[in-house]
């Protein structure tokens, strides 16, 4: 056990709830101390991607990923941020390699699909999608996720299932939002129908 150990359970257990913004300045004072300290800098990059700063996160993930090749969490991390920088291509590669290494992860499947998606792979992404929901039918972003796929395809019933679970799930409002904006559409669509 080294002297991080305890600080890095505290900020394993504050990105486990969301709360990056309260996990980075306890990654910056690991890395004053220790530069080169490996279990701080993949996860600063990954709070950085969820804190919208991908370019931070890059820059974090590269010179992690100059040491070490094969954590699938820095990989996945990795592919977030250059999908969120308009690096489609890039995104697909770290991506596709984090699920070699971690073939059960949900959420890997889900950001698959994300960037199969807007490489216009409709096909593939909505399979990566389904696969997502499987490995766990309760997260709420593949559920948005795999709606969206359902509705892109034309099972409306499905689409409206799932988003009417997520509006029964407590979960963060711009997903509740998003999900109301899907059900509402929907809902236009089959009085137009009927």
């Amino acid at each position: 056990m080294d002297d991080y150990t305890r600080t890095i359970e505290q900020i394993d257990n504050l990105i486990a709830e969301e709360e990056y913004d309260k996990a980075v300045p306890l990654l910056n004072g690991i890395l004053i101390d220790t530069p080169d300290y490996l279990e701080a800098l993949w996860r600063l990059g990954l709070c950085w991607v969820e804190l919208e700063k991908p370019d931070k996160a890059i820059k974090a993930l590269t010179y992690y990923c100059s040491f070490v090749k094969d954590n699938p969490r820095a990989l996945e991390a990795f592919g977030c941020a250059c999908f969120k920088t308009g690096e489609l291509k890039e995104a697909q590669n770290y991506l596709e390699r984090a699920k070699l290494l971690n073939p059960g992860s949900s959420s890997v499947e889900r950001n698959l699909g994300v960037v199969y998606n807007q490489l216009g792979a409709f096909e593939k992404s909505y399979k990566a999608m389904k696969r997502s929901f499987k490995l766990n039918p309760l997260d709420y972003r593949t559920m948005y996720a795999l709606a969206s796929a359902h509705f892109y395809f034309g099972n409306y019933q499905k689409a409206v299932e799932l988003v009417e679970t997520m509006l029964s799930m407590e979960i963060p409002d711009d997903f509740k939002n998003m999900a109301l904006v899907i059900k509402q559409f929907l809902e236009t669509k089959k009085n137009i129908e009927e």
